[in-house]
Order: C-alpha cells, then sequence, then structure tokens
C-alpha cells in the first residue's frame, strides 16, 4: 500500500463546469490556484467523447463513454491535455483521470464494432443492470478481448503521463479484469494510484439479488486498489443531515467501525463529503458553524482529504452533470481561509503515522472520533451537529488540558466531558 497517501489532498476537477472556457486550456489557467491550495492529485471527471444516442441533458453525461482511445473535442485535444499533465507534474502534483469501464454509451465504439462485448439480457438484447442509467450499456467482461482492449487503453493513458484512475462503479467490474490490469501496472507503471468507487451496501445487496457480480471493498484491495470510498458510512450520515434523528448518528459510528474492521488495516478511504454525485455541504446547511463542523470530518480522519471543486468557495448548489453550469467563483475569505487550515493540517507529517480513526459512541447531535498513532500517542477530533453548543461525554476522552490545532487555544477536557461548538482538533500538552 502506499503509505504517503495518507496525507495527500485529492481535488476533484469537472473541467466542463470548472472555468467559463470549460476545456483544458481553461483549467490551465487554473493550475496555479489548485496548487496554491496545497492540493497533491488533482483527479478530472471522464475525459473521453460523451454518446449522442439517449444523452441526459444538452451536453450528455461524461459517464456516457462514445469512445475511451480518444480526447473529448469539447475540452480540447490530446496536447491540449497532455500540457494540463506537464503543468501539474511540473508543479509536483500528480494526476488522476475517470475510468468508466462498467458501461459505454448507447452508440459506443465498442458497441459498433463489437457487440459481442456488450452485456446482454435473457432475451438476448444488448442491455444495462441499473434502469435509471438509461444513456448506457453494460460491458461484459466473459471475453478476455475486451479485457485485453481495456488494459491496452489504460497503458496509453499512463504513456501519455496519467499518475492514476478513479474507477466508476468499480465494484461492478469482475476481478479478471483487475488482475489484468495490476499485472500490467506492476510490470510498467508501478507508482499508479487506483481508487475504487466502491458502491453502497443496498446497491451490492440489490445486485447480487439478481445474480450479477459486485466486489466487496475487501476483493478491490486485495486485487488492485489503494483507495475506496467510504459508502458504507456516508448514508447514515447524510441521513441524519436531513432528518436531524439522532438515530442516524450512531448508525453512522457503528457502520464506521465495520467499514474499517471488514477491510485490511492498510487499506485506506478517501475522506469528503462531496462529489458530483453527493450534495453540497451548504444545501444541507446555511448555518456556518455545521458547515465548519461538516467540513472538518473529512481532513480529520484516516485517509487523504478529498475536495470536490467548488469546496473552498462554499458552492450553495451541485452542478450538473449534464449541462454547461459554471462554479461559482465568488470567494468568501472567511470561509476559504478555513478551507485553506483544514488542507494545512491534513498535510501535517504526523498524519503518515496515523493507525486507525476510531469513533466514540456518544450521544447527542455531535461527533467525537479517537485518532490513535503509531508511536501509541492520540488526538481527539469533536464536532458539534446542531450548529449549537453540545456536550460531549465519554469514557474515552481523557482528561486534561489540550491544545486545538485549528486555533492554537487550550481546552479542558474534565470527568470525561467537554463542551464543544466550533470543531476542535485537540492534542494533549
Amino acid at each position: 500500500m502506499k503509505n504517503y497517501l495518507k496525507n495527500q489532498i485529492i481535488y476533484q476537477v469537472y473541467v466542463r463546469n470548472f472555468t467559463k472556457e470549460g476545456t483544458f486550456k481553461g483549467l490551465l489557467n487554473k493550475i496555479d490556484y489548485i496548487k496554491s491550495l496545497g492540493v497533491d492529485i488533482v483527479y478530472l471527471l471522464p475525459i473521453s467523447p460523451i454518446g449522442k444516442l439517449n444523452r441526459k441533458g444538452t451536453l450528455g453525461s461524461p459517464y456516457s463513454i462514445e469512445d475511451y482511445t480518444k480526447i473529448n473535442p469539447e475540452l480540447g485535444n490530446e496536447e491540449d491535455f497532455k500540457k494540463v499533465i506537464k503543468a501539474c507534474h511540473d508543479r509536483n502534483m500528480k494526476v488522476m483521470i475517470d475510468i468508466v469501464y462498467n458501461h459505454t454509451s448507447r452508440d459506443s465504439w465498442i458497441k459498433e464494432n463489437h457487440p459481442e462485448w456488450m452485456f446482454h439480457d435473457k432475451e438476448g438484447k444488448i442491455s444495462n443492470k441499473v434502469a435509471d442509467w438509461s444513456d448506457v450499456y453494460d460491458l461484459d467482461y466473459n471475453h478476455q478481448e475486451l479485457i485485453d482492449y481495456l488494459v491496452d487503453v489504460i497503458y496509453y493513458y499512463s504513456s501519455l503521463g496519467v499518475d492514476g484512475y478513479r474507477f466508476d462503479v468499480a465494484s461492478l467490474i469482475k476481478k479478471e479484469f483487475f488482475i489484468a490490469l495490476k499485472k500490467m501496472l506492476n510490470e510498467k507503471y508501478p507508482e499508479t494510484i487506483l481508487l475504487a468507487e466502491s458502491v453502497h451496501p443496498g446497491f451490492v445487496d440489490s445486485l447480487r439479488a439478481q445474480n450479477f457480480n459486485c466486489l466487496s471493498d475487501g476483493e478491490l484491495i486485495e486485487y488492485a486498489f489503494d483507495l475506496l470510498y467510504p459508502y458504507n458510512s456516508y448514508e447514515n450520515l447524510r441521513n441524519y443531515l436531513d432528518t436531524k434523528d439522532e438515530r442516524w448518528l450512531d448508525y453512522y459510528k457503528y457502520s464506521l467501525l465495520l467499514e474499517d474492521s471488514m477491510t485490511p488495516a492498510e487499506a485506506l478511504r478517501i475522506r469528503g463529503l462531496e462529489n458530483h454525485d453527493q450534495r453540497r455541504l451548504y444545501q444541507f446547511s446555511h448555518d456556518f458553524t455545521l458547515l465548519r463542523n461538516l467540513a472538518s470530518l473529512a481532513p480529520f480522519m484516516k485517509g487523504p482529504m478529498f475536495i470536490y471543486n467548488g469546496l473552498e468557495t462554499k458552492a450553495d448548489h451541485l452542478e450538473s452533470l449534464f449541462d454547461k453550469d459554471d462554479m461559482s467563483w465568488e470567494i468568501d475569505e472567511d470561509w476559504f481561509n478555513f478551507i485553506k487550515k483544514l488542507i494545512e493540517y491534513k498535510k501535517d507529517k504526523k498524519n503518515l503515522e496515523l493507525n486507525t480513526t476510531a469513533p466514540l459512541l456518544t450521544k447527542g447531535a455531535n461527533l467525537a472520533f479517537k485518532n490513535t498513532y503509531k508511536d501509541g500517542s492520540t488526538s481527539f477530533g469533536l464536532f458539534s451537529l446542531s450548529g449549537k453548543e453540545e456536550e460531549i461525554e465519554d469514557q474515552a476522552l481523557e482528561n486534561g488540558e489540550y491544545i486545538d490545532y485549528l486555533t492554537y487555544k487550550t481546552f479542558v477536557i474534565k470527568e470525561h466531558k467537554i463542551i464543544v461548538k466550533e470543531p476542535l482538533y485537540l492534542f494533549k500538552k
């Protein structure tokens, strides 16, 4: 495993909506800005041409890919993409791109040239497994030729300088592909970073009930991946934010424990509550105190900090996947500087020595985490999820004086309890 990823910052960019130009050239003008945030890995949503058949919205979903081997001309050409890679490398940042190998557009090159590689339903018709995905057809990994072809596509992008890949709905892709991919990468590009969109439990159960392949998180780590999504637990936190029912916080804490205990100790998950599929923090609440607490969860937990473009500008809506919908560049200086402080914390070398992040089973509208490091030292992350003062009590909260990393103020835990309103990262004095 790549231990250095523990304190990395992954910044997700939707090129179409990131700038007014919506192109690689527009992105080039923002590379210095991205670097100034402290970013280590720039992750781009899919960059291939989008199919036209059953296209969603006016411009279509970037996850409905017509040809894996080509660059979407709406973004630029191969030379433009290579300039983005070089600009990132020149600034000591890596480049990760989204790979969509569960399905293609309904008018894809593969469907037109190798229809036998497509998934067929019981009636023998080309189809897909998720009805709502009406602009795509699924692939059939029972064909070795398909596996070889898709591995070669990764080889091509790696030869351009791409450093990592995020696999869309990775759980639905058969292990035979990942085994072949990892063999090639180990031989040619062993430092490649692989991030799996490991899907949430309900999705796994639904697919398996229909006798479809769906890999567990443990299998994804075993076969190929360095990083997983935290979707086993995230839904419970989202349900709390929607309902304010504190039972969901209890479910969230227990699911975090299960999520960690059922994967290898060295496995890492990206930490962030926003991405192109999930609502913005600002959409859950316009309460600035609650927003600070929510944003502070990710950097405190074990695993790289994940930022979807716009978190730092306090974006107030999730930009459309299917239309031109520019990200807001209006900066709230207090919020912007707060996000930079969180990034500074995550990049601290102390996080490379972080062994575990364990949720404490506290009561009330709060979350408390205990971090344990290789030398046996500990720290506490304490968060109010009401936007108001919350008393947090647990026997694991060790009495004594602490320094808060975020404010450098002194706080006291007495009788295993403390009053919290703003997020706290507490280290023993």
